[in-house]
């Protein structure tokens, strides 16, 4: 049997933008699991973990280093990925970002909060990477997304659930009517979100009211740049706040850390290959794909000066620590934009 049906699809317009600042602003924050007895083993650190969505009206908040702070508190909900037996937050922290303005690494808000954090919580070891520009892909909450995402499909929030706020021009005339759209707006997708499972885990996904979207930065706990050059090392890409092992000015170590890292801070990735001088890092960039990175644990063997191909270069890789003038430059030195450091330009 032929058939032959003639009909016409029509659909409603969609104005996405109804107006200026009208959209929810998502933080997704992806716990990974760590897997016991793995040192030295890269799978154990896993791509697996509970999911936490801090949503924001874009047009009463935004996405900063202090509403991250703020965030950071309620992430420790997650009892098995943040706390220890003790119920304290566990001694070391890794934050891995997409590297934007609101949490990039050599930021100074954001190295701020991180002190903020590191002393609250008596960390051991605080960390904040991110990846270099082409390969934030490999962020590990991007394989969140993708579940998170499906869920939007077909999915229309209303912006006037209780009314409408805006003029004919899309001016708003009711501001409390406006938080109070954007809040039902941003606890229905807060909804939908809290009932995705990924990977076993959970997902949380709650609405952050404007009043109480960031913490009080006089609340923020400050130190002198004495304090920032003993226990803070920064790079275009890393942060690192470590304990230092003065008693008078911090507490006992509450993890192995230093056992593992008794240099305090993690080593620069130098790649390095086996020439008829011994191991050394590439002088040139073409032929730096050769050589290979090696583990951490052999980084911290090698001496910079050894494996470096010349003494200018030594400088220009060793890792400064921080003075007043510099705290809001990148403190690896000197590399940024110099076309004779080819061995820096290839690693970022």
């Amino acid at each position: 049997m032929l058939m032959h049906v003639e009909y016409r699809v029509t659909l409603p317009d969609h104005d996405w933008v109804v107006a200026a600042r009208h959209k929810l602003i998502p933080s997704v924050y992806a716990g990974i699991q760590i897997t016991r007895e793995g040192l030295g083993k890269p799978e154990a650190v896993t791509y697996s973990g509970p999911t936490y969505i801090a949503i924001r009206s874009g047009k009463h908040a935004s996405s900063s280093a202090f509403a991250h702070g703020l965030d950071f508190d309620r992430l420790q909900e997650f009892y098995s990925i943040t706390r220890d037996a003790g119920q304290n937050v566990k001694p070391i922290v890794v934050f891995s970002v997409d590297g934007g303005p609101d949490e990039n690494p050599r930021y100074q808000k954001v190295i701020d909060v991180a002190i903020h954090n590191f002393v609250k919580h008596n960390l051991d070891a605080l960390f904040v990477a991110t990846n270099a520009p082409g390969r934030s892909a490999f962020n590990r909450v991007e394989r969140m997304m993708a579940p998170l995402s499906r869920e939007l499909s077909g999915l229309i929030l209303p912006h006037e659930h209780f009314g409408s706020h805006l003029d004919s021009q899309g001016r708003t005339t009711d501001e409390a009517l406006e938080k109070a759209n954007f809040k039902m707006a941003g606890e229905t997708l807060a909804e939908v979100w809290s009932q995705v499972v990924i990977d076993q885990f959970p997902t949380i996904a709650e609405y952050i009211v404007p009043e109480k979207s960031e913490f009080d930065p006089e609340s923020l706990i400050a130190k002198d740049t004495n304090w920032f050059q003993q226990h803070v090392r920064t790079s275009q890409y890393f942060t690192q706040i470590v304990k230092c092992h003065d008693m008078q000015c911090c507490s006992n170590a509450r993890s192995s850390f230093f056992k593992v890292v008794p240099s305090r801070f993690l080593p620069p990735p130098i790649p390095v290959a086996q020439t008829t001088e011994g191991l050394k890092a590439p002088d040139k960039h073409e032929d730096s794909c050769s050589y290979k990175f090696p583990s951490m644990f052999v980084s911290q063997i090698l001496k910079p000066d050894d494996i470096l191909p010349i003494a200018k270069t030594v400088s220009r890789f060793s890792l400064m620590t921080s003075t007043a003038h510099l705290l809001n430059r990148v403190l690896l030195i000197g590399c940024a934009r110099s076309a004779t450091c080819t061995l820096h330009h290839k690693l970022c």
